[in-house]
């Protein structure tokens, strides 16, 4: 019979088991570390020309055949979109796409109409397919990248549960994001059709050190992140998304939203007055055969007040009907701030009737008519022959009315001295779904945390750290 020394075996097995949780937790390190997204952002679009350098060293490479192209220093270099490829002027065509990997610390630079933008990361040129321009994609990791959306978005000196909530929605809204563009070689953009960045030159520390305390910390509806959209000003209640967009989620839930009040933001009243000429002329830009208009109501209006369409009535009766929000884009979304508004008209034109005769010709009638009763009143004796004559006379000047009533009157067209135009008067900025950000920072200056935020303006969801 064969003893096992069991002393020796506990050991052993104790030994195992602390080898295999020390590698679990390696491994998960590793791949926490490789679930970070690397995002390729659209920061400068169908550009016939780009300059590129950097604060320092940095190499360039062209990725078709996979060559260095070169290594600068603290120089600028100008890219032109080439029949065969990309043009570095001084250097060559090549065939692209070209990218600026930086050595160290250096930060590429992209120069654009005399500004300096610089970024963390690689940056990439490639030629659009569609318009045979440069595109200017900055390749980076979605932390690094949140670094310079926080300060875009809202103020660093904001409470820091505010800076919070807003790096793990806007974190979360790149990752759901992440397909948004991929056909046309980039994941996002650097505007507000995806979510503001201006890489660098937008960082704060404040902002930075919100993005670093949340580091992987998204929202999830499900499992899944959720489309994790935002604005500045709700205007007292935020919308469900299917007013807007037509989907409806469940995480994106009309919610009263009063928060916005404590902190008073400068556009919670706006109002904005168009000219009728001018609208007009933007409307016939879009293709819109019209010459004037003569109303604008609402159409469709949600529970909140909000207006998802807008109807147009023109001079020749046509009726155009317009998504409210499409309408925001043609106007400025800076000026029509919301779709939460009404609508008035002001000025027009004023119709006025005149008759033809002028104000001697009246006097002169008057003055006839009395002279006849003053010719009457002169003696009682008047002769056959004198009334018949006074009879024909008067009979004469009453056909002479009678013509004169025929001539239709003249119309004269009076313009006010203020040109027709449309106010628009309105609360809040925004298409209004998701977290509203001056009701977040309202909502934190009254002691909510960051989780609080989140989960009152996006319904259900979980708050989890992915990496």
């Amino acid at each position: 019979m064969i003893k096992l020394n069991t002393g020796k075996a506990n050991k052993f097995f104790l030994f195992l088991g602390v080898c295999i949780f020390l590698l679990l937790i390696f491994e998960s390190s590793i791949l926490a570390t490789e679930k970070e997204s690397v995002l390729r952002v659209g920061v400068f679009l169908d550009r016939t020309e780009v300059s590129i350098g950097g604060e320092g060293t940095f190499k360039i490479y062209n990725l078709k055949s996979n060559n260095l192209i070169g290594e600068e220093k603290n120089k600028t270099l100008k890219l032109l979109p080439h029949e065969k490829g990309i043009e570095i002027l001084g250097k060559g065509v090549y065939s692209g796409p070209v990218r600026i990997i930086p050595v160290g610390n250096t930060k590429v630079m992209v120069l654009i109409n005399g500004q300096k933008y610089r970024y963390r990361g690689n940056v990439e040129i490639a030629v659009d397919k569609e318009f045979k321009k440069l595109n200017v994609i900055n390749i980076i990791g979605i932390e690094e990248y949140l670094y310079g959306v926080l300060k875009k978005e809202i103020s660093p000196r904001w409470p820091k549960e505010t800076l919070k909530a807003q790096a793990i929605a806007a974190r979360t809204f790149a990752i759901f994001n992440m397909n948004k563009y991929i056909d046309k070689g980039y994941n996002i953009c650097a505007t507000t059709n995806s979510q503001a960045y201006g890489g660098v030159n937008h960082e704060d520390p404040l902002t930075n050190k919100a993005v670093d305390e949340t580091r992987g910390i998204i929202m999830t509806y499900n499992g899944e992140p959720i489309n994790a959209v935002y604005h500045s000003d709700s205007g007292g209640y935020t919308e469900n998304s299917e007013n807007v967009w037509g989907s409806a989620l469940q995480y994106l839930r009309s919610v009263e939203s009063k928060f916005e009040e404590k902190v008073s933001p400068p556009n919670h009243i706006w109002s904005f007055s168009v000219e009728e000429k001018d609208l007009t002329d933007k409307l016939q830009k879009q293709g819109f055969k019209i010459n004037s208009l003569i109303s604008i109501e609402p159409g469709k209006i949600s529970k909140t007040g909000r207006i998802g369409e807008l109807v147009f009535t023109t001079d020749n009766n046509t009726i155009i009907n317009m998504k409210t929000n499409d309408f925001r884009n043609l106007i400025g979304a800076d000026l029509v701030r919301s779709t939460l508004f009404h609508i008035e008209v002001t000025g027009g034109k004023t119709i006025i009737r005149e008759n033809t005769e002028d104000k001697k010709e009246i006097e002169d009638k008057e003055e006839q008519k009395e002279s006849i009763e003053e010719i009457l009143a002169q003696k009682d004796d008047w002769t056959i022959q004198e009334l018949l004559e006074l009879m024909k006379k008067n009979k004469q000047e009453q056909e002479k009315e009678k013509e004169k009533e025929k001539i239709v009157p003249k119309v004269i067209i009076m313009e006010s001295n203020t040109p027709s135009s449309f106010l628009f008067s309105g609360l809040g900025s925004g298409h209004g779904v998701g977290m509203s950000q001056w009701g977040a920072h309202g909502m934190a200056v009254q002691g909510y945390k960051y989780q609080d935020i989140l989960r009152y303006y996006y319904q259900g969801i979980d708050i989890v750290k992915k990496y």
